[in-house]
Parts: structure tokens; sequence; C-alpha cells
């Protein structure tokens, strides 16, 4: 809980929702009546404002690889479908596959993580987040049967679903096999429906064969009906008028056994036959065997009408629904899965965004449902709209995350409305911890040309490295930036720390600036005054002092280093020959004239001795000045 006072004084709680998992909340009091606002009391501003934020399934740690593959697959489904958005059903199946893995190998680290858990809470909360997944994945693979596959015999496929998420029938058939006698397992029986339930016909007669009472004609002739039995299969090349021709002959013939009292010694065998011929009371007597009504569905229409086609499933569906558990307590599942086999992608969609903590699955579903031409508009947002909002919330869950923000880069590349303008908004906002991140999200907008965000980082860590000082640095990050008004404060600062030290810090960044100098007139001067020092170490007087001459005159220096650039002017002017000529000293006397007469009325607000120009100096400069002329006046004489 939040220990402050103030909301325990206070009956309200003031909040802000930030991005992704952060939200901002405070105490206050709101007014009844806007009228009866006050003058603000002083003590708004003891106020406290806290973040709040929360895990997200996506932030575990054994999550993480799911986030970095998917983006993988995702990136693959946009290079594939290029710039025309045009991409093949198959090589959507495939991607949808690789999703589907992905999510199969999520599970299984959750559940072995699981395992090793030291504690019930953890093991308690991965197991749940392992069920999630396994829930996610069960929609997932019928969605991609449903809008992907799009088969004319939709029962196979359907079937293949329940096998994968349903394998108690070869569990237990294993469980009655290692017995030492399998034909008298209390289970035996329950295997075999099982087996026949999901047309695993091959394994329901092989443990046919082993019961005891196989040589009976009952068993007989149960063995011969299960082998004669016609399955129309996802790559059957029979088509579906021929298959039901065949189909019915088959049932007609496994009737009358049935009314001539072939299986009347046997009433599971007699119960097994009448399952085959669709009987509707015979799966009545199994429905225990049935763990949910959609496994039940698929089951009794694969004996009753093994060729129906997709429009006919809403229906079927509901009815099985009403059936089994009720229409007014369909579970979130129960009510997605209604809705993939109704295909309203719209209600799928929702029902997702509604129990899952983000949007991982509606983002990746409604981008490859989008390619497929399946993804339904809403009333007032079309088809490409709602996958660019589902992509655009994902992203901005991933922001949220301090590391898996560079993923969420990706996925708003591949959205051409919004994707720019919120990666922009994002990227602006994001916090720069270390220079590194700082560079990472300059390289990233420099790619994108969000020259904004490139201004914004930089003048972020331009005033974080003045505020710790490091001027260097500073001044580098005002450079890139193009910030005049920065670079200014940081080569004042610069100036300033050579007033105190009397050398330049990070010299080898300053000498390598270049153009950037120009970013400010005050990082020009800089710049320049740094190579007047180089010249002047390097002994080229009459250079140096062109330069010191052309700083002075240009007015480009502050005034408060004016009388720095005078005395640096000194020991130049001692040097026989003079290297300054007459018209440059008398340039000099002026400067010094002009400082002399207004450094009491303008004075700038630095203490440093080295600013101030006292008497001492003026006496030293001017006579100086006096020598340098005299000097210059008789090597004219002499020249002439």
């Amino acid at each position: 809980g939040l220990h402050d006072r103030l909301f325990a004084c206070k009956k309200d709680v003031g909040h802000s929702w930030g991005y992704g998992n952060n939200l901002a909340v405070f105490p206050t009091e709101f007014s009844k009546s806007i009228t009866s606002l006050g003058p603000i009391s002083t003590q708004t501003c003891e106020k406290k404002i806290y973040a709040i934020s929360w895990e997200r399934t996506l932030y575990n740690p054994f999550v993480r690889k799911l986030v970095n593959e998917s983006c993988g697959a995702y990136t693959s489904v946009q290079i594939n479908a290029g710039i025309d958005g045009q991409i093949t059903s198959s090589e959507l199946i495939k991607s949808s596959h690789q999703y589907r893995c992905i999510m199969n190998a999520c599970i299984e680290d959750l559940n072995q993580a699981a395992d090793l858990a030291k504690s019930i809470e953890s093991n308690q909360a991965l197991q749940e987040m392992s069920e999630i997944f396994y829930k996610a994945e069960l929609v997932w693979n019928l969605c991609e049967i449903m809008y992907l596959e799009n088969p004319l015999g939709i029962l196979p496929h359907l079937l293949e679903w329940i096998r994968i998420h349903f394998p108690n029938s070869v569990e237990e058939t294993e469980t009655v096999l290692a017995s030492p006698n399998p034909g008298l397992h209390e289970n035996y029986w329950k295997a075999l429906y099982g087996l026949v339930f999901q047309l695993r016909l091959d394994s329901a007669t092989k443990l046919l064969r082993i019961h005891s009472d196989f040589q009976s004609e009952a068993f007989q002739s149960a063995y011969e009906m299960l082998k004669k039995m016609p399955v129309f299969s996802a790559n059957s090349t029979v088509s579906a008028p021929e298959f039901t021709f065949r189909f019915n002959y088959w049932k007609e013939e496994c009737e009358s056994r049935i009314q001539a009292g072939d299986f009347f010694e046997s009433k599971d065998l007699e119960l097994l036959m009448e399952i085959l011929c669709g009987k509707e009371e015979s799966f009545g007597k199994v429905s225990d065997l049935f763990e949910t009504w959609y496994q039940r569905m698929i089951t009794q229409l694969t004996f009753t009408q093994p060729t129906i086609g997709t429009a006919s499933l809403g229906d079927e569906a509901e009815q099985f629904v009403a059936a089994f558990i009720g229409l007014d307590d369909l579970t979130s599942l129960d009510a997605t899965l209604l809705a993939v086999l109704r295909r309203d992608t719209r209600k799928v969609i929702g029902e997702m965004q509604g129990v899952l903590d983000n949007s991982w699955f509606t983002a990746h579903l409604a981008d490859l449902l989008y390619h497929a031409g399946a993804l339904q508009s809403f009333e007032d947002i079309n088809s490409l709209q709602l996958r660019e909002t589902l992509l655009r919330d994902y992203a901005i869950c991933l922001f949220s995350h301090q590391s898996l923000w560079s993923v969420g880069v990706l996925y708003l590349d591949h959205c051409p409305s919004v994707g720019s303008a919120t990666l922009e908004h994002l990227l602006t906002r994001l916090p720069c911890q270390s220079e590194m991140k700082a560079t990472k999200i300059i390289a990233l907008a420099e790619k994108r040309k969000l020259t904004s965000v490139v201004t914004s980082v930089c003048r972020v860590m331009g005033r974080r490295a003045l505020a710790n000082g490091r001027l260097g640095a500073a001044v580098a990050w005002a450079v890139k930036a193009q910030d005049a008004p920065l670079a200014t404060y940081a080569a004042d600062a610069v100036l300033k720390n050579y007033l105190q030290d009397s050398d330049f810090t990070s010299t080898d960044l300053l000498d390598s600036l270049g153009a950037g100098l120009l970013a400010s007139d005050r990082l020009a001067f800089l710049g320049k005054y740094r190579e007047f020092h180089r010249l002047y170490n390097a002994n080229d007087f009459h250079s140096a002092a062109g330069l010191l001459i052309s700083l002075i005159s240009s007015r480009i220096a502050p005034k408060y280093f004016w009388t720095v650039l005078l005395m640096d002017a000194l020991p130049l002017l001692e040097t026989n020959p003079p290297v300054f000529t007459s018209e440059q000293t008398y340039e000099l006397m002026q400067s010094l004239q002009e400082l002399t007469s207004s450094f009491q009325d303008d004075i700038e607000c630095n203490p440093h001795p080295n600013c101030q120009l006292n008497s001492d100096k003026t006496m030293l400069i001017t006579l100086a000045l006096s020598r340098n002329l005299a000097k210059c006046f008789v090597q004219q004489t002499v020249c002439d």
C-alpha cells in the first residue's frame, strides 16, 4: 500500500494514465461544484505523485524468448508481403505454424520452470501463465483452420486440432497396454472409445484384437466394420458427394448388423457400433468421456455430417454449447471459440483483449488475418486501422519495459498510418539512463529520419552532462543537437572552467568538432581560441597574433573574456621583431579603451580574478602596447 497520511485525510484519489503498465496517483479532493473552487491552498505543494506499475506476462524472464522470436516471425510476414501487401496463403500458414511453435516452446519453458520453482506461490504463478498460453495456442490453432486453411472439408482439420490438444485417449491406451491383462483393464473400453472418437482406427483395431473375446462373432464383425469404415481426410481425392455415398452405404451395413443382433452379447461393443452409426442417444451415454463441448461437437459431426461446410459450423456450435453448458454460462474461452467457429473476428479480438494483460496475441493474429483478407472492420474503424491500433498497443506495452522497447520499434515500422508519429512520441519520452542507450535511440531515429527525436535526446544528454560536470561531452551533445542556446551555455562552461584551471578539458573532443563549431557563436569562439593556443605553443607567433586580433576585433568573444584576450596578447607584444603591426596595435588599444570605459557599467556575473580589469593590468597592457607601437615605427623607419 501507499503510506501517505494525505490519502487518509483526503476522500479522493486522483490519477493519470501513463504508457503501457504505468499509472500515476495522488491524494486530492474533488470539488462538488465548479463554482465552489477557491484559491489553491499552499498545502497542495506538499502532495506527492506516486508512480505505480504492474507486472505483465510478457515481462516474465521465461516469456522473453517468445517476445523476441515472435518479432522475427512478424518481420518475416511483412517482408514476404512486400510493398503491395500481397502474400500467399501457404506463406501465411507457415508463419502461423511458426507462431504456434513459439507458443508451445514458451509453454514447455514455463512448465519446466514451474517444476523447479522453490515456492508454492512461484509454482502456481508459472502454471497459470502456462495455462494462459495453452489456451491462447488452442484458440490460435482454431483460427488458423477457420481463416487461413479454409479447406473444402473442415472436419478432418478440426479432428486433428482435437487430437493435438486432447491426447488422453493415447495416454489411456498406453496405460491399458502396459497392464498384465489389457482386455480386462477397467479403462479398456474408455480407451477404445477415445481412439474411435478421434478416428485413430488403426490403434483401435489393434486394441480390439488383444481382447480375450476377439475370436467371437461380435468382435470379428466389429473389427471388420472398423477396417471398412471410409474416412474423409484433408488430402482426400474423393469428392464430397462420392464420399457421402460411400459413408451412407457403410453406415447402412453397420445399422443392419446392429439390428440383426450381431453385437447383442457385448453391450460395450454394441454401444461402440451405435456411435459409429451416429445415433444421438449413444453419444448421450458416453457424454462423461468428453471434456468440452467442442470435443463432443467435432466427434459427433464426424459420424453424422463428415462433409459439413465451414458456414454451418457456427449454428451447430451454438446447439452443442446450449446442450453441454448453456449459453448463459460461457467462459471467455468458450465465447472465443464460439466466435471463431462463427468466423466473427471482431468478437474473437474483443474477447482476447479482455482476458489477456497485453496485446501480443491480438496484434499478431490481427496482422495475419489482415494479410489473409479475413479481418473484419468495425463500425468506425476499418481493418487496416484495427491492425495498426493493435500493433501500436503492443508496441506501447513493449516500450514500458526497460529492454524490450527496441523490439517495439520494429512493430511500428510496419504501421504506415500511425507508426512514425507514435514512434517519434515514444522515443522522445523514453528515459535515457546511459549514453549507450541514448546512442541507440539516436541511431534508430536517424535511420527513420526522426530529427526531432535526435535533437530532443541530445538536449537531454547535454544538460545531464553539464549537470555532472562533463563539459566536453556536453559540448558534443549540443553540437549533435544543433541547439545554439545549449551549445552557447556549454561553451561558456568550458571557458569558465578554463579561467579556473588555466587549461582546457577534453581537448581531443574540442579539436575534432570541425564544422560542429558553427552551432553557436560562443562555440565558434571557443574553437578559435583553442586554435590560438595550439599556434602559440607551436611558436607560430605571427599566426597566433593574427588569430587573436580577429577574435578581439570580431567581438565574438564574451565581454567577460576580453580581459583574458588582452592579457594573452602581452607576451606577443614583447617579441622582437614585433608580430603585431601598427594597425593591429591600434586595434588592441581601441579594445582596451572600450573595455576600460564599459567595464564598471556592463560587468557580467563572473567574479573570477582573471576577468577583472584592475589598474595594474591596465598599466601593463598600455605599456606593452606603447612599446610594440614604438618597435613598429622603428621597423618601418629602417625599412624606408
